[in-house]
């Protein structure tokens, strides 16, 4: 699949793929919390634009994401996906995330919203290539 650039800096990346409704950031190191905030924030407004649907966030290079800005995320990005289409979003961590076990609290928190689980699918991957047909499978759009 061919991505074009959206966004980038020192910290991350922001691709997206607007025929396939597909938008993917990566993360390039641990970034501030503003930092942070701001690249999603750009990149939702790319993907609410266009009208894409399917998220990859790559976070394999960050070592944890602050509690604040977890809350964050949930509260102010996903809440903010049109609620006409469906989405899937797609995190990968590395495994000294997954043993600090905080990446499942997004998870959780979209799990128990009482809005967000109908129209959000999220779900945690210690690989791209599993994230990738993961997205594959639950959404109507073919990555590869």
């Amino acid at each position: 699949m061919i991505l074009t650039s959206i966004d980038s800096n020192e910290y991350a990346q922001v691709h997206a793929n607007e025929q396939k409704r597909f938008i993917q950031v990566t993360w390039l190191q641990q970034s501030p919390s503003e930092v942070f905030r701001q690249v999603q924030t750009k990149a939702l407004a790319h993907a609410l634009e266009h009208e894409l649907t399917t998220w990859l966030c790559d976070m394999q290079e960050m070592a944890y994401l602050e509690m604040a800005d977890q809350n964050w995320l949930v509260r102010e990005i996903f809440t903010s996906f049109d609620p006409k289409h469906q989405h899937v979003f797609a995190y990968v961590i590395n495994s000294a995330g997954f043993e600090l076990m905080s990446s499942f609290r997004i998870h959780d928190l979209v799990k128990h919203h009482p809005e967000l689980h109908q129209r959000l699918r999220v779900d945690i991957f210690l690989s791209k290539d599993l994230a990738q047909q993961w997205l594959t499978a639950v959404s109507d759009v073919h990555l590869y």
